[in-house]
């Protein structure tokens, strides 16, 4: 390694969601920590071209893999391991950071062939929530492997870093955990007249109660199950409205079932929105009832502006909120917990209003973006310091 160390970032796609927000910021800002850094990528859905034009504007060195896909597909993946490979080659990288499973696997692989050192990001995990049983076992089976060609996991929460070494998924020493970095002071103080605009465009009454939930409307995020929750949730005739901020392949099914139970009415679809402030404003309160969450960074995002949460007690959701006192946690894939959540968030004002303060009080320094990239630069020189030191030295007399 000679001169300031390139790192290669590598993930499956670049849908916009936390881990692409995520990943694009650390890659960024860790060029102010005297690191070279670049992406390379597979097919992501960018309709607006604003993730080109996002790694254009920060001027971030780009590889577009046109087979790397989420799905397992031999020949494709062949082809994108030989890009990696011809890539890593070719660049002569230092160090390789893969994000997400299937870029994790194949990037790790090249990197171990190419003896450069891997850092990983799972971004969560596949435990439970995304399929089914033997699915799920093929995959831990695969993590297992692949976590012996890594130098260093990084978890999102402790939570993540035990329910990966209960399976069997690397030993202790490799794990890091760094929570998903969030730029706090965006979100402490959002204009009220952000709220007061969100819910005016969406046909919201100022004097009604307002959910508001972000995330892609896909299987994992579970708005299925807050749907059925909201319906059966017994507001005592209080004025209650659920505004859903997100788009995704279940968003016409999900109308179809709002429709169903008959609460289309009280349901309002602001699609995706890449500045979320404004449906955090309009809310007094956030809710998620995910299946599966790494983090969850929308919940960090929603406490730091001091709104009260409910969420599904899965994945690193419970390390982020504290039961009853800045949010209400609720076991996962339970539509009729999640409806008693509900009920009792838009009905106690009081406790609302605690939870509130102690959710704003809650969210330290260490979930700043800024503290989350410190880290980052951190580990990597930790990695590199020891590939540096395991490297073979050369006999001075021989050589000479």
């Amino acid at each position: 390694m000679n001169g300031i160390p390139k790192v290669l970032h590598i993930i499956t796609r670049l849908d916009f969601g936390g881990s692409a927000i995520n990943t694009i910021t650390t890659i960024d800002r860790l060029r102010n920590y005297n690191f070279q850094t670049a992406l390379a990528f597979g097919p992501t859905r960018d309709p607006d071209n604003s993730v080109r034009e996002l790694l254009t504007s920060r001027k971030i060195p780009f590889f577009y893999l046109p087979d790397l896909i989420r799905n397992p597909s031999p020949w494709r993946d062949l082809s994108t391991l030989n890009g990696i490979s011809k890539l890593l080659k070719k660049e002569r990288f230092d160090l390789v950071h893969t994000h997400t499973s299937k870029a994790g696997t194949l990037g790790r692989l090249a990197a171990h062939w190419h003896g450069i050192p891997a850092v990983h990001t799972p971004h969560g995990h596949i435990f439970y929530g995304y399929f089914g049983p033997a699915v799920t076992a093929f995959y831990v089976c695969v993590e297992r492997r692949m976590a012996r060609l890594t130098t260093r996991i990084i978890s999102l929460t402790d939570n993540e870093t035990r329910e990966s070494l209960e399976r069997g998924i690397g030993r202790p020493e490799q794990y890091a955990t760094i929570p998903s970095g969030v730029p706090l002071s965006v979100f402490r103080d959002i204009p009220r007249n952000m709220g007061e605009h969100f819910r005016k465009t969406l046909n919201v009454p100022p004097e009604a109660f307002v959910f508001s939930s972000v995330g892609r409307l896909v299987h994992i995020k579970g708005f299925d199950i807050l749907i059925k929750a909201f319906a059966r949730a017994d507001f005592k005739g209080r004025k209650v409205f659920l505004l859903i901020v997100g788009d995704g392949k279940e968003r016409q099914a999900l109308e179809s079932l709002a429709g169903q139970l008959g609460i289309t009415e009280r349901v309002r679809w602001a699609g995706e929105m890449r500045d979320i402030r404004g449906a955090l404003s309009a809310a007094d309160a956030f809710v998620l009832a995910s299946r599966n969450e790494g983090m969850g960074r929308v919940f960090i995002e929603a406490m730091a502006a001091g709104i009260p949460v409910i969420g599904a007690a899965v994945g690193g959701v419970p390390a982020v909120i504290q039961d009853r006192r800045t949010g209400l946690l609720v076991a996962g894939e339970n539509p009729a917990a999640m409806a008693r959540a509900l009920a009792e968030m838009a009905l106690n004002d009081e406790l609302r209003g605690a939870m509130g303060k102690n959710a704003a009080g809650s969210i330290s320094p260490e979930y700043d973006e800024e503290a989350s990239v410190a880290r980052i630069a951190a580990l990597y020189r930790e990695v590199l310091t020891e590939k540096k030191r395991d490297l073979p030295r050369m006999d001075t007399d021989e050589h000479r």
